[in-house]
């Protein structure tokens, strides 16, 4: 937005006044670069170890919950919940629902929740609508543009299948360094089964990106993992995050306890 003003502070006393003028800054500031299956060896690894992986898993303790006393709900234990962080307008979190999808046998089994998060309010609106022009929709393969999209003039649009997967919401991830909780994730809940925060760390100073790190391992659950970007490697930090060597791109694990 053009503002015409004469110095820098007098536009910080705009920004601190005006209602919308924080987030015009920040779309501003930040890339929104994004693309479908943005590091693919990320996604191979996602479906074809960590997805069955989860299944084997979560299998086990239906069956060992038939023992118990009280019965368990099966709905109670098959449950995915994923956060985006950055999601900017939708790639990424729309990838992991079509992932999810391809690689769980039995998905309509599962209760999933892809919790996706951005501070443009512009970015979130077009995730929301989920509309890609044609030149968007590269790194799409082409079985999955036929599956989960619906094809209109110049562009599609991502099915309804796919976009009941996603909540899309505001997130300002440092208030959640500063020990906020999560939009609409109640206190208690457990944990996020996967993080993906890629490409966001570069936006903050390297005290507030060791705090970040520190938050995104308290927001997983034991078991858990963490998808950064490629030049968001975390050995420069201090953690407990468990590097997964085997997957060949930067994914970390969070250790079950014992």
């Amino acid at each position: 937005m053009q503002l015409n003003l004469p110095d820098l502070d007098a536009y910080l006393d705009v920004l601190a006044t005006a209602a919308g003028e924080e987030a015009e800054l920040l779309d501003l500031l930040t890339t929104n670069e994004t693309f479908f299956f943005r590091n693919p060896n990320q996604f191979r690894f996602l479906m074809e170890t960590i997805i069955p992986s989860m299944e084997e898993k979560k299998g086990r303790e239906v069956i060992r919950s038939w023992g118990k006393k009280k019965l368990i709900p099966k709905a109670s234990i098959m449950k995915l919940r994923i956060l985006c962080a950055g999601c900017s307008t939708g790639e990424e979190p729309y990838s992991v629902a079509m992932a999810l999808l391809e690689a769980l046998r039995y998905p309509r089994a599962w209760d999933i929740e892809i919790m996706a998060g951005d501070l443009s309010e512009r970015c979130i609106k077009t995730a929301v609508a989920g509309y890609y022009e044609d030149e968007r929709l590269r790194g799409l393969p082409a079985d999955y543009l036929q599956k989960y999209l619906e094809r209109t003039a110049g562009g599609a649009v991502i099915n309804d299948e796919v976009k009941r997967l996603v909540r899309f919401c505001p997130l300002n991830l440092s208030r959640i360094i500063d020990g906020e909780g999560f939009p609409g994730v109640e206190v208690g809940s457990g944990g996020f089964d996967l993080i993906f925060c890629r490409n966001v760390m570069i936006y903050f100073s390297a005290e507030t990106q060791q705090q970040l790190v520190d938050a995104l391992y308290h927001s997983l659950a034991p078991g858990g993992y963490l998808f950064t970007g490629d030049a968001e490697a975390l050995h420069i930090y201090d953690h407990d995050f468990q590097s997964v060597h085997d997957a060949g791109c930067l994914i970390y694990k969070k250790m079950e306890m014992l």
